[in-house]
């Protein structure tokens, strides 16, 4: 701001005036040397120039010229040097705490992220502070009931939004044909900037998050009703991922359960035919209120998982990183 800008070139310019006060004359020291005695040509009597006390004082005599010079120059403390520039502490402390709390909320080079990472993870979720601000290399999205980070420099996904918002308009016009009842789209997706098409939409890409919400029957469990992690990987593999008739077909890589955050977390892969690249995934389920399917899938082309390992370490963050929330 332009009072920030003001305050800052006070600061400097006191703060150049101490450095170089060494170096210029046109500060005193406190000792008087003896040569700057002086006879008073009416009583005869010694007078000495006195020290910058007497002259903050205002009892000291005026100081003549030709004794400055072969002398040393009189002292302003900083709080006269303050008083000519136009400025106290106070306005000086303003000024440090405007500026520190705009760099802080702006996150100036990085600053609030950095600080951000000294806390730990848990505490910054609970603040929600890292869904305003990264922390670190990532940012935090909260959903219905489901929370998890994705790469800071991701976007929401601007194809499945538009969908979505089509989705509800159709849904209200009854004069528009309704969309297929199995046409799911997805809670929430995030990929990487750059994918616009002529319209300015992004399209769907190989790298990308998503999180689908799913309506299951009364009672659901994922260990009563789909087994151990391993079945419930298999099941959803020929079911939904790789169907049989889909030209896709899918290798389970791992497959087990996280008691901390009560999910299924399973990886994989799906080979879409010769011409389109194979893909790399990791998936998570969790159940809630016995009556709800959550999954989020993670993927990207095979081969950026093998050749990018900064890429695979953020993809299995996110998937890490996803959990249920009251």
């Amino acid at each position: 701001t332009p009072i920030s800008y003001v305050m800052w070139r006070k600061l400097l310019f006191i703060l150049l005036s101490i450095l170089n006060r060494t170096s210029h004359s046109f500060v005193v020291r406190k000792t008087v040397s003896p040569v700057l005695r002086l006879q008073s040509e009416s009583d005869g009597a010694d007078k000495t120039l006195t020290t910058s006390e007497d002259i903050d004082d205002g009892n000291a005599p005026a100081v003549d010229p030709r004794v400055v010079a072969a002398g040393d120059p009189p002292t302003m403390t900083a709080q006269q040097m303050m008083a000519a520039l136009g400025t106290s502490p106070r306005r000086i402390f303003l000024s440090l705490s405007s500026a520190t709390g705009i760099a802080l909320v702006g996150n100036l080079f990085g600053v609030t992220s950095n600080l951000l990472m000294a806390v730990p993870e848990s505490t910054v979720e609970a603040s929600g502070l890292d869904t305003y601000f990264p922390r670190g290399e990532f940012k935090r999205c909260k959903g219905k009931g489901y929370t998890f980070v994705i790469p800071k420099e991701w976007v929401a996904d601007t194809f499945v939004e538009l969908a979505k918002v089509q989705k509800r308009v159709k849904a209200l016009d009854y004069q528009m044909s309704r969309p297929p009842k199995n046409n799911v789209l997805p809670d929430a997706a995030y990929g990487p900037p750059g994918r616009l098409n002529e319209r300015g939409v992004s399209q769907q890409g190989d790298t990308n998050v998503s999180v689908l919400v799913t309506k299951v029957m009364k009672g659901f469990s994922l260990r009563g009703t789909m087994g151990s992690p391993t079945s419930a990987a298999e099941f959803l593999l020929q079911k939904s991922i790789a169907p049989e008739g889909s030209g896709k077909v899918a290798t389970l890589i791992d497959a087990f359960e996280d008691t901390i955050r009560n999910v299924y977390q399973f990886e994989y892969k799906v080979d879409r035919g010769a011409k389109r690249p194979p893909l790399q995934a990791i998936s998570v389920i969790a159940a809630r209120n016995g009556d709800t399917l959550l999954t989020l899938t993670v993927v990207a082309p095979a081969e950026s998982w093998a050749r990018q390992p900064e890429l695979e370490t953020k993809l299995r963050k996110v998937a890490d990183s996803f959990h249920l929330v009251s």
